[in-house]
């Protein structure tokens, strides 16, 4: 006789009852070990595993009994499911084809104590599948019974559960203020209107040490008490239930509870919020314009315009805006709109100005493009003094507003993968009108483009030109402080610095031999002369980093740096 292990699989949708002594599942368990026990002539003995989900649906596989008990399934560690029902393991035809799909895999039998078949033979399946059919057919016309109550109960005013708003308490299914919590909700109302801002009340009510309510969940664990989020502030300051009305979808019906905020105060709050954010824009986007704009084509030809994106950021207690600017291809009017192509505009411009006053410097070059005419000085050093200022970095207004000559003197620049292509009509830089034709001229400057760092920005300068990596650099500096640590005897051992650093058992080791790297390299990631391969990735998977300086060197690449 072959032993056959039975699970037993058990579900409630409700939590309803399971604190009692003698529960549904309890019923649904003792049933199924009862049928196990009258086919012991058949080898059936019950598993001593539970497998029981109180609370949880049966339109969704996301509950941990069933999830265990398809990884023992998958496992090899039953034989045959036993349930009291078929729908207590799903409603879902859908996902009871999946998981007929892992209990054949795995040459499982399944078995209803109340409906008796087995899912082995095609009769079973068809048998099933009917069942499962009726079973779901059952929870969408419950869902709808359910959708219909709730609006219906909605429309009298009635508040339907979920989240308890902060302000309000629960007393026999509906909402009752709660006069501390009712105190929060004036002051974050009155706050608002005081400020004009929702990131500003944020700020005061941290001051205010004012914070959302506390609770304790289903599983004892305490939730909330952490300062009150721009996001949970604007729900708060639209949520209707504080005037004392009931949101279903898009109406608002009269609620049978106690409203905290008065209707005036609630009007002004709804202007307010209204004229500061959230309204359709009609105007057109501020046209932006920089001292490339036009000039610069990508890889397929394409012309490049001004734009820019902008965030808000927090510096000391306010928030300003920020702007990013870069220039993008203008692919309204090409056929090649497969990948838009864009480059920061205070990058590029810095390699393109720097390449322009290395070019115009070079008397050789431009005695052999304009011949016999002689070069306006004066545009040279304009140029050369535009570049310093951008180079210490300016936003590009300024440096636009002195740069009204190069319109005159570049024509085009072509961004290919590693070089910039310049055209320049040299005829702006002659003294006198005397010189017939545009006189033309073009050089290359090569580039590259990077992405250091977390943040991973891109990075555009000319090749070879130093590209310091935070990343890489913070991966040394933290291997040098630790070995110090060590060695001045402030830390113990490597497992006491992974404690302290909160990292993963092991890091810390992998780590910590970067401090003996050779002085040249350790200068040489400083000052971003890195291989371009050599990164924080590379470095801190590396299996062992030998002892030998110039092994090093051969094993990093900087043999050549």
């Amino acid at each position: 006789m072959i032993r056959q292990r039975c699970a037993i699989y058990t579900r409630k949708s409700t939590e309803e009852g399971l604190e009692q002594d003698f529960n549904s599942l309890d019923a649904q368990r003792e049933a199924c070990a009862a049928y196990i026990l009258s086919q012991k002539h058949e080898g059936w003995a019950e598993l001593a595993g539970r497998y029981d989900d109180g609370g949880f649906s049966g339109g969704s596989m996301e509950r941990p009994g069933l999830k265990a008990l398809l990884e023992d399934v998958r496992a090899g560690r039953v034989d045959v499911i036993v349930v009291y029902k078929v729908d207590r393991l799903t409603r879902s035809l859908a996902d009871f084809a999946k998981m007929v799909d892992v209990f054949d895999g795995a040459g499982v039998s399944f078995v209803s104590v109340t409906q008796a078949f087995n899912t082995t033979s095609s009769m079973g399946r068809l048998t099933l599948n009917v069942l499962l059919s009726f079973a779901q057919f059952e929870r969408e016309v419950t869902a709808e019974r359910i959708r219909d109550k709730v609006a219906a109960s909605k429309r009298k005013g009635m508040w339907m559960g979920g989240s308890v708003p902060m302000g309000y308490d629960v007393v026999d299914k509906a909402l009752a203020v709660n006069d501390t919590e009712a105190a929060t909700i004036r002051t974050i109302f009155s706050e608002y209107l005081a400020s004009g801002c929702v990131r500003q009340l944020s700020i005061r009510l941290k001051e205010m040490n004012t914070v959302s309510r506390r609770w304790i969940d289903r599983h004892g664990h305490t939730k909330g008490g952490k300062s009150l989020s721009p996001g949970a502030l604007y729900y708060m300051l639209r949520n209707p239930v504080y005037v004392g009305k009931i949101r279903h979808k898009d109406a608002l019906y009269e609620g049978l509870h106690e409203a905290i905020i008065d209707d005036a105060t609630w009007r002004q709050v709804q202007t307010q919020l209204a004229n500061n954010g959230g309204k359709k824009i009609n105007m057109g986007r501020r046209p932006a314009k920089r001292l490339l704009d036009r000039l610069i084509f990508d890889s397929v030809g394409r012309m490049m315009r001004t734009t820019y994106s902008s965030k808000s950021v927090h510096q000391n207690g306010t928030y300003r805006t920020k702007r990013y600017w870069y220039y993008t291809s203008n692919a309204q009017h090409s056929e090649d709109k497969s990948k838009i192509e864009r480059l920061p505009a205070d990058e590029i411009e810095r390699v393109v100005l720097i390449g322009l006053q290395k070019q115009l410097a070079d008397t050789g070059w431009l005695a052999e493009q304009i011949g016999e005419h002689k070069a306006r000085a004066s545009l040279i050093a304009d140029l050369s003094q535009a570049a310093d200022i951008l180079l210490e970095g300016a936003n590009g207004n300024d440096g636009t507003a002195k740069l009204k000559d190069l319109s005159g003197l570049l024509d085009r620049i072509d961004v290919h993968e590693k070089r910039l292509q310049i055209s320049v009509t040299l005829k702006a830089l002659l003294e006198g009108s005397g010189t017939s034709g545009p006189l033309p001229a073009t050089f290359e400057i090569p580039f590259i483009r990077r992405q250091n760092g977390r943040a991973k920005p891109i990075i555009i300068a000319s090749e070879n030109a130093p590209q310091p990596d935070p990343d890489l650099i913070a991966l040394v500096a933290d291997a040098r402080r630790w070995a110090r640590e060590l060695l001045d005897g402030k830390v113990t051992s490597i497992q006491q610095i992974t404690d302290q650093e909160g990292l993963r058992s092991g890091v810390v080791s992998r780590i910590l031999p970067l401090a003996w790297l050779a002085p040249d390299i350790s200068t040489a990631i400083l000052e971003g002369r890195q291989p371009q391969h050599l990164n924080a990735k590379t470095l801190r998977s590396l299996p062992e980093l030998p002892a030998d300086w110039t092994k090093q060197r051969q094993l990093l690449g900087f043999a050549s740096v």
